[in-house]
C-alpha cells in the first residue's frame, strides 16, 4: 500500500468534519432535548403498550435506559395477572399508547 498513516488521518478528519458540522451537531442536540423532555414528561403516565403475538398489556410507564433498550414500568396488567415491577424490551414493544398525555 502507498498510503501513509497521515493520508488515512486526513481521510478520516474529512467524514468527521462532514458528521459534527454545527448545523448537525445543533440538530441532534435539539432532537435530543425534545426526546427527553417527552420521556420525563410520561414518567407515571398509564400507557397501553402494543407487543408482537397480537399482545397487548398496560403499565404505570416509569422510565428506560440511557439506551432505550429497555423500558421500566409499574403495575404491569397481562393476560395471566398483574406484575407489581417489570422491564420490557424495547425491541418487543411495537408501539405505546397514553391516553389524556396533556393531564397533570
Amino acid at each position: 500500500m502507498t498510503g501513509s498513516v497521515e493520508d488515512s488521518t486526513h481521510l478520516n478528519d474529512n467524514i468527521n468534519v462532514e458528521f459534527a458540522t454545527p448545523e448537525k451537531q445543533e440538530a441532534r442536540a435539539f432532537l435530543r432535548e425534545r426526546f427527553l423532555r417527552v420521556i420525563t414528561g410520561i414518567v407515571g403516565k398509564q400507557a397501553e403498550f402494543y407487543l408482537y403475538e397480537n399482545t397487548q398489556v398496560s403499565a404505570q410507564f416509569r422510565g428506560c435506559d440511557v439506551d432505550c433498550l429497555e423500558v421500566f414500568v409499574r403495575n404491569l396488567e397481562t393476560p395471566l395477572g398483574t406484575i407489581p415491577e417489570a422491564v420490557l424490551r424495547a425491541s418487543d414493544i411495537i408501539y405505546l399508547n397514553i391516553h389524556d398525555i396533556n393531564k397533570e
